[in-house]
């Protein structure tokens, strides 16, 4: 695909760490002006990809490198703790998220669409998330899931301040469908409720899980 060059001084090195998760932004500006904030270096800020509402793309910051975007804060008491993401692998590795994420800005307000893209927009981000992910592959021998734990909101990451990024209309099933990935309605959750070393007392526990209306089952590991 074909993506603009437009270098930012905004970045800096992953600190050892392979970038496996994707973070989906509203830019909340258009996509000439993102370009150039971002790459400003009085803004402080920087993502690794623009996506504009007509489809072109630009990037700003090498993949081998971190953009400042999706930063979390190692202080409990900072609204930006990584220990307040809903993600759980964010707050497993208690680390600047920066790091390991990947950042595309969308061109757009929330409050005009909500996170909504344009068909054009859309399109042009199934086909920059397939070649990052190959490049990703390529240049650090990982692979991102095309699911929804690796391809994510920014809300997700930082709840506090960015509750609204990129929006609830934010097509991340669709996006997800035509990367060929997973979508949240066709995963199945298992529930753990018990673990027995007589197989008597975990008979007897499943027992009673199915009269009160539960589907269970055993299982040994």
């Amino acid at each position: 695909m074909k993506i603009e060059q437009k270098a930012s001084p905004n970045c800096f090195s992953r600190d050892g760490w392979k970038p496996d998760m994707i973070v989906c932004h509203i830019a909340e500006g258009t996509y000439d002006g993102t370009v150039g904030w971002l790459c400003n270096p009085a803004s402080q800020t920087s993502s690794h990809f623009v996506v504009g509402k007509d489809g072109r793309v630009a990037q700003l910051v090498p993949l081998d490198q971190a953009a400042w975007c999706n930063g979390t804060s190692m202080a409990a008491n900072d609204k930006r703790y990584f220990g307040k993401s809903t993600l759980e692998t964010v707050r497993e590795r208690k680390t600047n998220a920066n790091y390991y994420t990947i950042s595309i800005e969308h061109e757009g307000y929330w409050k005009d669409g909500r996170g909504k893209l344009t068909a054009a927009q859309q399109e042009a981000s199934v086909g920059l998330i397939r070649y990052i992910r190959t490049e990703i592959k390529r240049l650090y021998g990982t692979e991102v899931p095309a699911d929804r734990e690796h391809i994510v909101g920014h809300y997700e990451i930082n709840p506090i301040t960015k509750p609204c990024c990129p929006g609830e209309c934010f097509p991340f099933g669709e996006i997800i469908g035509a990367l060929g990935g997973q979508k949240e309605s066709e995963k199945l959750y298992r529930v753990q409720v018990g673990a027995f070393q007589s197989r008597e007392n975990a008979q007897n526990y499943m027992q009673q899980l199915r009269q009160d209306g539960y589907p269970a089952m055993i299982v040994t590991q």
